[in-house]
């Protein structure tokens, strides 16, 4: 049977927030360098249960259970270790690479190559926006609604140029040898009646749509003309993807989870621009 390498792992303890997996449980506050909530494994009328972030490890100081991620989801919701360890993948919108003792060795995890296609392309956007001439007005544009070079750095917005003699991301990853179907699958693209991929994004403002590990997995743009149409919407965003669900997804909660757990509440906005002048306006 395929097995979850051993350093794959230990990558996956390091990168997930153990507090944003407990938290689905337990309500948990700031107290000095630690959060504390109310022990889920025994009667706590006194909260006693303590979630160290940086050590990524868990303790209540009444009962002695402790341990990591892993364990805190073996303990808590009657699991076994690998499917502790597949809950704490699907959580963070991870796949997980197999081991096989078999002659075919490691199966490919199936949307890591999405993830890293949405992860080029927002470089890419991005490296067109504060690098090239055409870049420039969408540039100006996000300047004057206020945004600083430091803000438009953090969150990696960028620009998709008006379409020329050739689209650029069709262009880019057709140059790089990336496959037909997985582009089709990606949602970057559109697909004339002959088959021909074109660039789903032209003209418009990028803003990269993370998830809660704070991977790209989807883009909405804003059109930089002043008048849109029809065929042409003021924002278009991504489809639906294997690895994207617009109903299970919020604009910068990557970033703004901690925030929200030492404040105890989360403020939503309408817009993309709403949350980033409240980002700035906050520094």
């Amino acid at each position: 049977m395929p097995q979850i390498p051993r350093e794959t792992i230990d990558q996956l303890r390091n990168q997930v927030d153990i507090a944003d997996v407990i938290s689905q449980d337990i309500q948990l506050k700031k107290q000095g360098k630690n959060l504390m909530g109310h022990c889920p494994f025994h009667e706590d009328a006194t909260p006693s249960f303590s979630v160290n972030e940086e050590k990524q490890y868990f303790y209540c100081f009444s009962c002695h259970r402790s341990g990591d991620v892993f364990s805190y989801l073996e303990q808590a919701h009657d699991l076994s270790f690998m499917e502790a360890v597949e809950q704490v993948a699907t959580t963070a919108g991870v796949d997980l690479p197999r081991e096989s003792n078999g002659p075919s060795g490691e199966s490919a995890p199936p949307n890591t190559p999405l993830y890293r296609l949405h992860e080029e392309a927002s470089r890419l956007y991005h490296h067109v926006l504060v690098n090239t001439v055409a870049g420039q007005p969408a540039l100006n544009y996000l300047t004057k609604r206020g945004l600083s070079r430091e803000l438009i750095d953090q969150f990696n917005l960028g620009f998709a140029p008006a379409r020329g003699e050739e689209d650029l991301l069709v262009k880019y990853f057709t140059q790089k040898g990336i496959d037909y179907q997985l582009m089709r699958d990606s949602g970057l693209f559109t697909e004339d009646q002959t088959g021909q991929l074109h660039d789903r994004f032209f003209d418009r403002v990028i803003y990269p749509i993370k998830n809660a590990n704070g991977q790209p997995i989807a883009f909405s743009g804003r059109l930089l003309a002043k008048k849109a149409t029809e065929n042409a919407p003021k924002y278009l965003n991504s489809p639906e993807t294997p690895i994207f669900n617009k109903r299970r997804t919020l604009f910068n909660l990557d970033q703004a989870k901690k925030a929200a757990r030492k404040e105890g509440h989360l403020t939503l906005f309408e817009g993309f621009m709403d949350v980033l002048i409240r980002v700035h306006t906050d520094r």
